[in-house]
């Protein structure tokens, strides 16, 4: 009997610990949706496949946005046009990157929950509102990455880095 009530007392703490953790995201996803303007839909279908990785503020980067949609990473196919960049994910809501947001592209090595080679990811520093942000982004080909770079650079005029 006391191995039986001791194994209930440990599930239950998982269930408390989950349950805990799933009102902490929604907690702070509201406060965030609060703050953070919604993001433009994107526009043009993607044709650079990608990984989206994450949304972080800029000026604290180790700070994942959860609102909106932002907080899942996976699948993603990108497009650069003269509107911007058109971020569609798979089983996710796709979102548009304005051109005139865009205030620069670098290269990193770790985001989030992400740590790569160096120089693996790519990120787009850019305006949400009056909220500055970061997107990164992991490319599985190297020139599909430079290409995707290059259209980027010459779409706010300035070099990657």
């Amino acid at each position: 009997m006391i191995r039986e009530t001791i194994g209930f007392l440990m599930l239950s703490l998982v269930a408390v610990i989950a349950l805990t953790i799933w009102l902490s995201v929604r907690k702070r996803r509201a406060a965030q949706e609060k703050l953070i303007a919604p993001p433009l839909a994107a526009t043009t279908q993607g044709d650079l496949e990608t990984f989206y990785v994450s949304t972080v503020f800029e000026a604290a980067p180790l700070d994942r946005i959860w609102a909106h949609g932002f907080a899942m990473r996976g699948r993603a196919a990108l497009s650069v046009g003269s509107d911007g960049v058109s971020v569609h994910r798979t089983g996710e809501r796709s979102f548009l990157i304005p051109a005139k947001a865009i205030t620069g592209i670098d290269a990193a090595t770790a985001t989030i929950d992400k740590g790569v080679e160096r120089g693996g990811l790519s990120m787009i520093h850019w305006s949400l509102g009056d909220t500055k942000v970061a997107s990164h982004f992991r490319f599985t080909n190297p020139d599909v990455r430079k290409e995707f770079e290059n259209k980027v650079s010459q779409l706010i005029g300035a070099q990657v880095g």
